[in-house]
């Protein structure tokens, strides 16, 4: 049976659902998440549908639950963008009686007692796999819905630069944009910033490159305090910084997180595959845009070579 009429089901099935996401989550976890509680609760008005998870400045408008332990009794939660359980927002979801996960990556999943273990990395965001799951439901989509969704899209597609079957997308994208997305709005969100930001990001101008062309930044606490943003706006949102350079095939942003005693590090390319470097360290992502939580700085250099080494055997 097709996974999508498997997870339709069950939605059906159950009065309370409460949907999930990674943790310090980009425009796509908060796409797929809040436009999927979006669709439910339009379609499904009868149903106690929640979101949960920590919230940053890639939220959008979107809102989190505070709910009860007891909530989670005899309910289903549907995990969003992520399949690993380091990552995953809040970990109640263990107190629930069925889980499904849907997730773009190409991580295999470490969660115990999944129901439904939905992945196809053909699709190039978690939020186009929400809206082709809308689509064959043939669910009522708002425009509210229809903003999140389709902001999932852009931002996971670099604005549809990087695709994985690009009709595919461009399909889904002509599909949810019927439904009158606020498109400029979300648009000016993303794309403008405070002075204070711009300017902050002259911190991170500079860096270092290894003997192949890989691309690097380690960014200290004491740099991230320097420049007033908060963790996410450094670790994923200065990675590109390094993007567009001629002579830069890989580049890598790390970031150091003092209060869980990481260094997080962001890893993208430019047509050469890194994903298998992410996965050796404990992530995994895109072929192309991946990252990992690493435990030292000691690890951090191991990485580094190994980025290295990819780059110089696709020179």
């Amino acid at each position: 049976m097709d996974l999508r009429k498997q997870i339709i089901d069950k939605i059906e099935k159950y009065e309370k659902i409460i949907i999930h996401r990674h943790k310090r989550p980009d425009m796509d976890a908060i796409g797929s998440q809040y436009g999927l509680y979006l669709l439910l609760k339009e379609n499904y008005p009868q149903k106690e549908i929640y979101v949960v998870g920590d919230l940053n400045d890639m939220v959008y408008e979107a809102k989190m639950d505070d709910i009860s332990d007891q909530i989670y009794h005899g309910s289903l939660v549907i995990i969003t963008d992520v399949s690993v359980v380091k990552m995953i927002s809040d970990d109640r979801y263990n107190l629930a009686a069925e889980i499904i996960i849907i997730d773009h990556h190409q991580n295999d999943t470490d969660l115990p007692d999944v129901s439904i273990f939905y992945r196809n990395a053909t699709f190039a965001s978690a939020a186009e796999m929400i809206i082709d799951l809308a689509r064959f439901a043939k669910y009522k989509i708002t425009p509210e819905a229809a903003t999140y969704l389709y902001g999932g899209m852009v931002t996971d597609t670099g604005r549809f630069l990087f695709l994985n079957e690009a009709s595919q997308t461009f399909e889904l994208a002509a599909y949810i944009t019927k439904f009158k997305p606020s498109i400029q709005p979300f648009y000016d969100y993303l794309y403008t910033e405070p002075l204070i930001k711009r300017q902050a990001k002259n911190l991170f101008s500079s860096f270092e490159i290894t003997r192949n062309g890989v691309a690097y930044r380690k960014n200290s606490d004491a740099i991230l305090k320097q420049s007033g943003l908060d963790f996410q706006a450094v670790s994923r949102g200065m990675v590109n910084q390094m993007a567009g350079i001629k002579e830069i095939p890989i580049w890598a942003n790390f970031t150091e997180d003092i209060e869980n005693n990481v260094v997080v590090g962001e890893f993208r390319s430019r047509g050469i595959t890194i994903v298998d470097i992410a996965k050796k360290y404990g992530g995994g992502g895109h072929n192309h845009a991946c990252g990992a939580t690493l435990k030292n700085w000691d690890e951090v250099d191991l990485v580094l070579k190994d980025l290295d080494e990819r780059a110089k055997r696709n020179d």
